[in-house]
């Protein structure tokens, strides 16, 4: 049932079983400008019977929405006979469960892989949405420093930028965080993976949880897990391709029908040289995921890497096709057709990359270098046209006039 909506904003709910707790979930980056979808965690929550509100956004906009307190009324007013309230959300929702769990009065929050922000002015080291970054206009009250009552629980991968966000966040006020290594980002999928994940939510819901316990079955679980062993084998660097590809292949082994899996291997096996065998696994990859464009452009390219453009071309149109609003697939579409010497079709995606990211540098320089490649085209060809006429016109009266002086035989016997 809808209980808040507007352009940027939906808020639905949805009652389980037990009508005493409820968890509010956020959605994370990459979702679309549709609010036809299950929110974050929807469905899973609903199979086990759990109450639950939905906050869905227009996109990848950190939640910075000038309606933003109206839609947390609303979800708080459809909460006042709940005795528990927990928030919910991984990467960029885990920003948005922290952030605005006082406002819906939760008791508790989870938040895996959470930022602390996405302003360039407030996280300076974060490099991982540039785009979206410099694209919204951060709003000073969402994205003042963090007073959260809930105490929440954090699990992150403290090798990465996460590690970073996290110490941030607990500058600003007490957390329990839940470390794990290689845990990759969101860890979400690491959890998800070893079977952890309920555990973690609903110990969280019913105020069991116990950060000591849980990290230890998540050391015991890690060991044989497919998304940790391609986390292992992402990190591993170019002097240690051969363990890169056998860890990976260990995943593949464990979990055949993941996409992620088949791509980790891919790029190892491309790493190492080894490219006819990384085909396969992208085709792999692709396949599973659906096309998902995060693992078919590395195909497309690794296609026109091997000699089959057209291949790589039919793939990157279908791909921008698709997803018309992600600046990198209509990128590479334009880099393909420039390759494939179709210069004039190559402006067009290429405008689009930069109308999506403006303030990508590299976007922009092969705009330039398409635009002055298609312009140099007449320039070229006049030019050698020109090449041509200085050598040859000056020595035209010279051939006339030895022709002229054979006999009639001569001039097709020469």
């Amino acid at each position: 049932m809808e209980i808040y909506r507007s352009d940027t904003l939906l808020v639905r709910k949805r009652g389980g079983r037990c009508r005493k707790h409820w968890v509010v979930t956020f959605d994370h980056y990459g979702i679309t400008g549709s609010f036809d979808r299950p929110g974050f965690g929807e469905e899973f929550l609903a199979a086990r019977g759990i109450s639950l509100i939905t906050v869905l956004g227009r996109g990848n906009d950190w939640y910075q929405y000038p309606d933003m307190d109206a839609a947390l009324t609303a979800a708080r007013s459809a909460l006042l006979r709940a005795d528990r309230v927990i928030t919910y959300g991984s990467s960029m929702g885990g920003y948005a469960a922290i952030r605005f769990a006082d406002a819906l009065g939760a008791h508790g929050c989870v938040a895996i892989s959470p930022q602390y922000s996405n302003d360039p002015a407030k996280v300076p080291f974060e490099w991982r949405w540039p785009e979206d970054a410099r694209r919204i206009d951060w709003r000073g009250e969402p994205d003042r420093p963090i007073r959260c009552a809930a105490d929440p629980v954090i699990v992150y991968d403290p090798t990465i930028e996460d590690g970073e966000h996290v110490r941030r966040i607990a500058c600003d006020m007490r957390c329990r965080a839940v470390p794990i290594r290689h845990a990759a980002h969101p860890a979400t999928t690491f959890l998800g993976s070893t079977g952890l994940l309920p555990e973690l939510v609903l110990s969280v819901l019913d105020g069991s949880f116990a950060p000591t316990p849980f990290r230890r079955r998540v050391m015991a679980a890690r060991k044989t897990d497919p998304v940790y062993l391609c986390e292992l084998a992402r990190r591993q660097p170019a002097s240690r391709a051969r363990l890169g590809i056998a860890l990976a292949r260990r995943a593949v082994a464990a979990a055949p029908g993941v996409d992620l899996v088949h791509h980790v291997l891919a790029s190892r096996l491309a790493l190492a040289g080894q490219a006819v065998e990384a085909l396969s696994s992208h085709a792999s990859a692709c396949e599973l995921s659906g096309d998902f464009w995060g693992y078919a452009l590395p195909y497309a390219l690794a296609l026109a890497e091997a000699g089959d453009r057209p291949a790589a071309l039919a793939l990157a149109k279908r791909l921008a096709a698709t997803y018309p609003e992600q600046a990198h697939v209509q990128h590479v579409l334009g880099h393909l057709l420039w390759l494939s010497g179709r210069t004039k079709e190559a402006l067009k995606p290429a405008r689009q990359a930069i109308r999506l990211a403006p303030g990508n540098a590299f976007y922009r320089a092969a705009l330039f270098r398409y635009r002055w490649r298609y312009a140099a085209l007449p320039a070229f060809a006049g030019w050698r046209l020109l090449r041509w006429a200085a050598h040859r016109l000056p020595r035209l009266p010279e051939r006339r006039r030895a022709i002229a002086g054979r006999r009639p035989l001569e001039r097709f016997t020469t």
